[in-house]
């Protein structure tokens, strides 16, 4: 995956599956990666390899079909990284 490093990406569903890879991908592209989901036993453990990788992530527990969620999540990941690129 070609990505320019320091950029911020956020992926939701990312607690298995396609999101989870998408996620760790990002991460070893050095892109820093807001991990979201449902599960936050399992988001948890998708950061968790993304640091071992060498890479920055943070997880954010949200439901994405309740109302103010997205705009909360990007809130969220701007604080967090300092920035939204």
């Amino acid at each position: 995956m070609s990505v320019e490093p320091g950029r911020v990406a956020i992926v939701t569903g990312s607690t298995s599956g396609i999101g989870a890879e998408i996620a760790r991908r990002l991460g070893e592209a050095r892109a820093s990666v807001a991990v979201t989901g449902r599960d936050e036993t399992r988001d948890r453990e998708v950061v968790h390899e993304i640091a071992r990788t060498g890479g920055e992530a943070v997880f954010f527990a949200h439901d994405l079909e309740e109302a103010g969620t997205p705009g909360r999540l990007v809130e969220e990941t701007v604080s967090a990284f300092g920035r939204w690129t």
